[in-house]
C-alpha cells in the first residue's frame, strides 16, 4: 500500500532503525555488448541511499559469452555491489518481460530481499509491473530521491509537483529510479571484484512464459546518449523547415555529446509527462528556432540551465 504524506523529519519514524538493520537490495540490471548499462549502475547508486550497510545484489540474465563478460564487468563496476547473480539460460536470450518477471519471483523467494530496484527506462518499466504483480506488491515508479528506506520522492502532475511517498506494504519494496537523479561518481578501476553466483533455475516455471515472443530489436548506431540518460538535450522545431536543416542539430549534438531530437519526437517520447526523465539532472537544454510549443516545454524545465 502506498501513502502520500507531507515531508516529515526522519526522527519521527520510530520503525526506521529496525527497518535499516534488515535491508538487502536486488538490482535488476540491463546489459548490452558484454557491459552493464549506465542506468543500471545508477540504480546501484540509488540503493546506497537506502542505508550505508545495505547488501546489494545485482541480477543479470541472458546466455552466451556476452552474459559472462557482463557479469565480470558487473563484479567490478561499483564498490557497493556485494554479489552478482547470473541466470544463464536460452530462456533469457532476449529480455522478455514475462521470463524476467518469473525470474525475479524465483530469486526473491530464495533471497527474501527487502528492496528491488531497477532503472526507469524501457527495460525496467517493462519488467517491474509484472514482477510486482507476481509478488503482490505495489511498485513506486520514477523515484528521484530517497529520504529513508521506506520514504521516497517522485514527480507528479507532469513534473509540476513532487510527492513524498511512504511505503508501508510488505517486502519487497519495488522501485524504479530515474538515472539522471543518481549520478555515479566512483572510479570502477579501484573496485574490488564481487563474487559471481549462478542462479538455480531447476524450479523455474517456463510453462507460463510462452505468451510472447521476440521479434526484433532496432537501435540507433550512434555514440550519442539516449534521451532518457542524456545530460544535454538539443531540439529543433518546425522553423528548421527541412530534414537537411535538422542535420545541423545532429552535428551540434555530436559536438556536445548530447541527445538530439525534434520537439515533436520529444513530446511523443515523454507522452503526458512533459518534463520526463530529462528534467531532473539535466545540465543543458538547447532549443533552436522553436515556436510557442517550445516555450511551453522550456517552462517545464525548472532545474535545468536552458539557453534559447
Amino acid at each position: 500500500m502506498l501513502r502520500a504524506i507531507k515531508t516529515t523529519p526522519l526522527h519521527r519514524f520510530s520503525s526506521l532503525t529496525s527497518i535499516s538493520r534488515s535491508i538487502s537490495t536486488l538490482i535488476l540490471a540491463e546489459h548490452d555488448g558484454g557491459a552493464i548499462k549506465s542506468q543500471s549502475i545508477s540504480a546501484v547508486e540509488a540503493a546506497k541511499s537506502l542505508d550505508k550497510q545495505t547488501s546489494i545484489s545485482l541480477l543479470l540474465a541472458g546466455s552466451g559469452p556476452s552474459l559472462q563478460q557482463a557479469a565480470a564487468h558487473a563484479a567490478s563496476c561499483h564498490p557497493s555491489i556485494s554479489q552478482v547473480l547470473v541466470a544463464d539460460s536460452d530462456k533469457f536470450t532476449y529480455p522478455l518481460a514475462e521470463t524476467w518477471a518469473r525470474l525475479v519471483q524465483l530469486v526473491q523467494k530464495k533471497g527474501e530481499y527487502s528492496h528491488i530496484i531497477t532503472a526507469s527506462n524501457s527495460f525496467g518499466k517493462n519488467i517491474l509491473p509484472r514482477a510486482a504483480a507476481l509478488l503482490d506488491v505495489s511498485p513506486i515508479t520514477d523515484v528521484i530521491a530517497i529520504s529513508a528506506s521506506n520514504q521516497f520522492i517522485r514527480p507528479i502532475y507532469a513534473g509540476n509537483a513532487l510527492c513524498t511517498v511512504r511505503y508501508s506494504g510488505s517486502n519487497p519494496c519495488m522501485l524504479s529510479v530515474r538515472s539522471t537523479s543518481f549520478a555515479v561518481s566512483v572510479d570502477s578501476s579501484k573496485c574490488n571484484e564481487a563474487p559471481i553466483s549462478q542462479v538455480d533455475l531447476s524450479t523455474f516455471d517456463e510453462d507460463s512464459v510462452g505468451k510472447s515472443r521476440y521479434v526484433n530489436h532496432t537501435a540507433q548506431d550512434t555514440e550519442r546518449p539516449d534521451l532518457g540518460n542524456a545530460q544535454v538535450v538539443i531540439t529543433g522545431g518546425r522553423a528548421l523547415k527541412s530534414a537537411e536543416n535538422f542535420k545541423m542539430i545532429e552535428k551540434l549534438a555530436e559536438k556536445l555529446g548530447a541527445a538530439g531530437r525534434s520537439l515533436k519526437i520529444l513530446f511523443k517520447i515523454k507522452q503526458y509527462q512533459v518534463d520526463g526523465r530529462v528534467c531532473y539532472g539535466l545540465e543543458l537544454f538547447y532549443q533552436v528556432n522553436h515556436d510557442g510549443g517550445g516555450k511551453q516545454f522550456f517552462l517545464k524545465l525548472p532545474e535545468s540551465f536552458c539557453f534559447l
